[in-house]
């Protein structure tokens, strides 16, 4: 039996990072380029796809000027004017010289053959609102993050998100302490959010937050 390792991997920062507007790169037009592609669309970045062949998602997404589509493969300097470019061809040799286009213009890369040789991972992620949560293996195991991802996701239903969403709109100058939000919970917003009764969610938010000093 191969012996298990002790060494303690480096921590990667998890970073929630704004794309909106910043112009990113699929290098790739098969089904996991179609999913970084979509992802970056959701989160409001420029989307550029380099690659000779598109899936019909992405050919629609190009007709419709949602993305910009260079119709050939990669070549270097692609990645000028890029804050994050995505390797997602199935040729390893492309994607090495993807990573390596966009280590030389300063832009992140994410490998997605091979997580651990780029500098961004992307997480197994839900999304309620205002709350993101994201698990990552590092790339160790993709599947070992969904299966927790999807945990996660069954204990933390949409009344989360609302109440993320609710304590946006109640912040002032500070924002709502860890015992505020706590106390919302135990009067029982998140029920009232599960109930559909967001009138009463947002009665009870509003009153334990004017009933805690500031």
């Amino acid at each position: 039996m191969a012996a298990v390792s002790t060494r303690t991997p480096s921590a990667p920062i998890p970073l929630i990072v704004d794309l909106t507007g910043r112009r990113c790169l699929v290098v790739g037009g098969g089904p996991v380029a179609t999913r970084r592609a979509e992802a970056l669309l959701a989160a409001g970045a420029t989307v550029r796809i380099v690659a000779p062949a598109l899936t019909p998602a992405l050919r629609e997404a190009a007709s419709s000027g949602r993305v910009e589509w260079r119709d050939r493969p990669h070549v270097d300097d692609d990645a000028v004017g890029c804050t994050l470019v995505v390797a997602a061809t199935d040729d390893l040799e492309v994607n090495r010289a993807v990573a390596a286009d966009a280590a030389r213009h300063g832009a992140l890369c994410n490998r997605a053959d091979r997580a651990e040789e780029g500098d961004v991972v992307v997480p197994a992620a839900i999304h309620r609102e205002q709350l993101t949560v994201a698990v990552s293996t590092a790339g160790a195991s993709p599947g070992l993050a969904a299966i927790v991802r999807d945990e996660i996701e069954d204990r933390f239903g949409p009344e989360w998100g609302h109440l993320a969403t609710l304590l946006g709109e109640l912040q002032g100058p500070e924002r709502p302490r860890r015992e505020t939000v706590e106390g919302m919970i135990g009067a029982g917003v998140l029920e009232a959010f599960r109930e559909g009764d967001t009138a009463r969610a947002g009665a009870i938010a509003r009153s334990v937050a004017g009933s805690v000093a500031p």
